[in-house]
């Protein structure tokens, strides 16, 4: 076979993978490097944005507490991350130095757990089993790339999928 005709089945091949990863796995080319994962800030100062949002979680029906002080002076910042929490209400605090979106997938990197469309925390979904979140109380299928707004509600539920 002569050069070119290999050069063509080569490129026929990788456009076929990446149509492949396009429709079988799309969130295979998300971008998670998320600008406000890397946000510290000292106090409240000069800040752009000061935004509130709730995230819910619940496992089976039981709701999941969401700890106090996550994003505070922890290992990667001596003050507050872009996404924190001061109590265990669930309510989230979005301050940043700039305009910055916030996506749900953030927080999660912050807080050191799993979030995707398969899994929250530690439970995976199954054939019998499935993860789902709500937004304001619409179902929401951008998982962790949801950028929150400003008293967003969300919700997140690993249940039965015969719920």
């Amino acid at each position: 076979m002569k050069s070119e005709s290999w050069l063509m089945v080569g490129a026929a091949v990788m456009t076929a993978a990446f149509f492949a990863v396009v429709v079988f796995s799309p969130n295979a080319l998300v971008d998670e490097d998320w600008e406000i994962v890397d946000v510290c800030l000292a106090g409240h100062n000069e800040l752009v944005s000061h935004e509130h949002s709730t995230l819910r979680i619940f496992l089976d029906g039981s709701e999941v507490a969401i700890a106090a002080e996550i994003g505070i002076d922890d290992a990667s910042c001596d003050g507050l991350r872009g996404i924190h929490t001061h109590d265990g209400t669930g309510k989230l605090h979005i301050e940043t130095p700039r305009t910055m979106e916030a996506p749900v997938g953030a927080f999660f990197d912050i807080w050191g757990e799993t979030f995707n469309e398969n899994q929250i925390l530690n439970s995976v979904a199954d054939e019998d089993s499935e993860v789902v979140m709500y937004v304001n109380g619409e179902l929401n299928d951008e998982y962790g790339s949801h950028a929150m707004k400003n008293n967003d509600v969300i919700e997140i539920h690993y249940r039965d999928k015969s719920d």
